[in-house]
């Protein structure tokens, strides 16, 4: 076939340059000017970053002056065939707007022979975020048999211009008018993440970096990975809804894949993880997945991407956090016929995290703007996809989960009742059950996030539901329970003749034994009671799921009216070892009955493993673009060696820095040191983890000052 055709058959046409044609030369994207405007100085890119609603200015060389004949109109476009349709295609016209006009367009401030100065007019409103390329049609007069009619060609001007939302303009529904919550929630590139349990709340230290080169390039191709690609990328409400889809990897090949077994293998354990940045370059470099995560990742990760677009976002922890798998705002707990803890399709997290995001609700009634609950964590699809929220949480404190997303599941993760049933013996079609106790104060406890401006907690459960057991409290309530269903058949409570006072700490310190002890007391004054009492200990992920039964001890004993009697236990450390590395926690089922009656009662409890903190010591002066030494060390708890590495992040370094440890020998200590340059000026925070196969949850932080060299 000759050179000159096509796979079809057309003869190609040598492209030929048009005698006079108008080309783009250089465009100086004004950075120094634009980004100080913009509040985008710290994204750390080639390209132009901009918040829509406020104008920015471009110098533009072209290869000749524009002629008198010629009128200019200019566009973006993105895609390989853009379409206003579909969205791809933005009409800016020449504009000369008054002062807060929300407009789309370009004014021409000043045109010298071939240089043309512009001020581009995005609106905070319509203006769809992404990268776009910023085009200009030439329209010329042409005779055409006798008509005189008007032809266009197109010329490219720059396809480095990002347009991001804008919480500082008031036209965009992300308007946020508190310029410190601006400065913690968009601007912040550090922050913390809260886990443990509601009795002992612990803390980790997080990388946001959402202005990383290698964070933009992820979000421009979560971007590009939304469907539809560009008609939605206006809204903000949209926009998070399908982030919570993508950065979870469950319907799209999205960022993160979760794993809640205790087999990582091909992948990272969730607990290695000191930030979002090593996760999404790991994301954008492999094409693929990356593994694993569980929810703080999905959060940490959710929060950069959003706070990367512009939108207000802030991570949180709720604890005692209901999963109601059925709907009905009841969390059940059973018994079997011995007393012992069954497998639950409903689970309370020992804590869960999510997302906020701030932005306005137009499709919703008036006054349910503000905070959104949002949650990347694959755990119930929604309209087919495995995505959660956004959904106001002014809507979820007064009850109104009818109203969108997904309210009605977030409304029991903080609000749901708990209750326990015990299985009767079989003696006809089907199983009975004996309500045992309910429980409506012990679900959505502690809900933290990271305090303004300090790494103080700050407890924010007042956003999402009124105080417990107030009036507000029981109306929200029984309005939501309007819009579900219920199971189990409501039974009168019985009159207690037993109570118990388990004595059991918030922790024990990885690698030791747990002793503690239960009091049951006769509450009957007269009869004297036959008393069974059960104990179960499981490890147990933070999520609910079993990891392994570690201790199951039954006593019985006679107890006089109005006498209590104490039952001591000890759970010894080799028992839990076998079975975790300290990134679960230990839960302890109660179950006491008077023998020979149906009158039984039941505790829950958890116990949190406390690890060992690594202590960082900075050596000598912290300057930019000079290396400085750190020194890292803490102290291996348990009775057998360990080995790993330690993981550096932060704002303050240009990438992690991996510091092999070697074999800690049993209870030894372990000390490295390492050199770290600095990046960036101003207050940082270095972030420092130990990952083993043998022990996790070992963290450790130290705050930078870097000054010029």
């Amino acid at each position: 076939m000759p050179a000159t055709r096509s796979r079809r058959g057309n003869r190609r046409k040598p492209k030929k340059e048009k005698e006079n044609e108008l080309t783009t030369r250089s465009v100086d994207l004004l950075k120094s000017e634009n980004c100080p405007l913009h509040f985008t100085d710290e994204y750390e890119t080639t390209k132009l970053v901009v918040r829509r609603g406020f104008k920015f200015k471009l110098l533009v060389t072209l290869s000749r002056a524009l002629t008198s004949d010629e009128s200019v109109g200019f566009e973006f476009r993105s895609g390989g065939r853009p379409s206003k349709r579909y969205g791809s295609l933005i009409a800016l016209p020449l504009v000369d707007p008054k002062i807060n006009d929300d407009v789309e367009g370009v004014r021409i401030i000043a045109s010298n022979e071939n240089i043309l100065s512009l001020e581009v007019f995005t609106s905070g409103k319509t203006t769809r975020v992404g990268q776009w390329m910023l085009t200009m049609r030439i329209s010329e007069p042409s005779s055409s048999r006798g008509r005189r009619r008007k032809k266009s060609t197109l010329c490219a001007i720059t396809d480095k211009i990002i347009i991001i939302f804008n919480p500082w303009c008031k036209s965009d529904p992300v308007y946020m008018s508190n310029d410190t919550w601006r400065n913690e929630y968009v601007l912040n590139e550090e922050g913390l993440q809260y886990y443990g349990t509601s009795r002992n709340i612990g803390n980790m230290d997080w990388y946001f970096g959402q202005f990383e080169e290698v964070v933009m390039n992820a979000v421009l191709k979560l971007l590009q990975m939304m469907k539809p690609k560009h008609k939605c990328r206006n809204d903000p409400v949209e926009i998070s809804r399908c982030m919570s889809a993508l950065v979870n990897s469950q319907d799209d090949d999205g960022v993160l894949v979760g794993n809640w077994s205790n087999d990582f293998s091909g992948g990272a354990t969730p607990g290695s993880w000191n930030g979002s940045v090593a996760i999404l370059r790991k994301f954008v470099e492999s094409g693929r997945p990356v593994k694993y995560g569980q929810c703080w990742v999905f959060s940490g990760v959710l929060t950069t991407v959003m706070r990367c677009l512009g939108v207000p976002t802030r991570s949180l922890t709720n604890f005692d956090s209901a999963h109601d798998t059925d709907g009905n705002l009841t969390i059940d707990y059973h018994y079997d016929e011995k007393f012992k803890p069954m497998d639950n399709d409903d689970s309370v997290w020992n804590f869960h995290v999510w997302n906020d995001v701030w932005m306005a609700r137009e499709g919703l009634p008036e006054g349910y703007g503000g905070w959104q609950a949002l949650d990347a964590t694959p755990q119930e699809s929604s309209a087919g996809i495995m995505r959660c929220g956004p959904a106001s949480l002014q809507a979820l404190k007064q009850g109104k989960v009818d109203l969108d997303f997904d309210a009605k599941f977030i409304y029991a993760e903080v609000n749901a009742s708990k209750k326990s049933w015990l299985k009767l013996l079989e003696g006809g079609e089907g199983d009975e059950w004996r309500a045992l106790s309910s429980e409506t104060d012990v679900i959505g406890r502690n809900i933290s996030t990271k305090s303004v401006g300090s790494f103080d907690r700050h407890d924010i459960t007042n956003d999402y539901k009124y105080e417990e057991g107030s009036n507000e409290e029981r109306l929200s309530f029984q309005l939501a329970r309007k819009f579900v269903k219920t199971t189990h058949t409501e039974q009168p409570e019985f009159k207690k003749e037993l109570g118990i006072d388990p004595k059991i700490a918030s922790t024990v310190v990885f690698g030791q034994d747990l002793s503690f002890s239960i009091k049951i007391t006769n509450l009957n004054k007269s009869e004297t009671k036959r008393v069974h009492l059960s104990c179960v200990g499981k490890t147990m992920q933070y999520n609910g799921s079993v990891v392994g039964k570690v201790f199951d001890e039954d006593r019985e004993e006679t107890i006089r009216g109005s006498k209590d009697q104490e039952f001591k236990f000890t759970l010894p450390a080799a028992a839990y070892l076998s079975t975790t590395t300290g990134g679960h926690s230990l839960k302890l089922s109660v179950l006491c009955g008077v023998v020979g009656t149906s009158e039984v009662y039941s505790r829950t409890l958890v116990v949190d493993f406390v690890k060992p903190v690594i202590k960082v010591n900075v050596v000598g002066a912290t300057k930019l673009q000079k290396t400085f030494k750190v020194q890292l060390s803490f102290s291996n708890p348990l009775s057998t060696a360990v080995s790993g590495h330690f993981m550096i992040e932060g704002a303050g370094i240009r990438n992690m820095i991996t510091v092999p440890t070697g074999t800690i020998e049993a209870k030894a200590l372990c000390s490295k040191e390492t050199e770290i340059m600095a990046k960036k000026l101003g207050k940082r925070r270095l972030i420092v983890g130990f990952v083993s196969d043998q022990l996790t949850g070992v963290q450790g932080n130290v705050d930078l000052n870097i000054t010029s060299a």
